[in-house]
């Protein structure tokens, strides 16, 4: 996963305490491609998050090569910025990096991404895409470096 610029894997990060749970429904999705033929696939996912109350989530699967969209894909890198409305009318933004991976004989993707928060802090967001039911829903757990 890349952080800056440092290269630093997932499982450093050690999960902390759980910060709460996130609840997403699928808005829409768009393919790009990129000039040596790399497709990626943008999520918007819109519902709410423990701690962040209503959120807006871009997640970006990929870039992959156009010939390895297909079953024999097991996983690959992803990105995710979103945004969210607290109750007390205020707002924060994140981005982040991570992995995903398909879970065997299901249409399910296991996520797995650090995100840095505009309000200084970090978290490890850890969910799954359910792409029969087009939910997204997991956990964010406070990290520990």
């Amino acid at each position: 996963m890349l952080l800056g610029k440092t290269q630093i894997p997932l499982k450093e990060f050690m999960m902390a305490e759980e910060i709460g749970k996130f609840s997403l429904e699928h808005v829409s999705t768009t393919y790009t491609e990129d000039e040596d033929g790399n497709i990626s696939i943008h999520t918007n996912w819109c519902g709410k998050a423990e701690g962040y109350g209503v959120v807006y989530d871009t997640t970006i699967f990929g870039p992959t090569a156009l010939m390895e969209l297909n079953d024999d894909l097991e996983g690959g890198p992803i990105k995710r910025i979103g945004q969210g409305f607290l109750e007390d009318g205020t707002t924060v933004a994140g981005s982040g990096s991570g992995q995903w991976s398909k879970k065997p004989g299901e249409h399910i993707w296991k996520t797995d991404c650090v995100l840095q928060i505009s309000d200084g802090t970090k978290i490890r967001s850890v969910g799954e895409v359910h792409l029969d039911t087009l939910t997204f829903s997991g956990t964010n757990y406070s990290v520990d470096e």
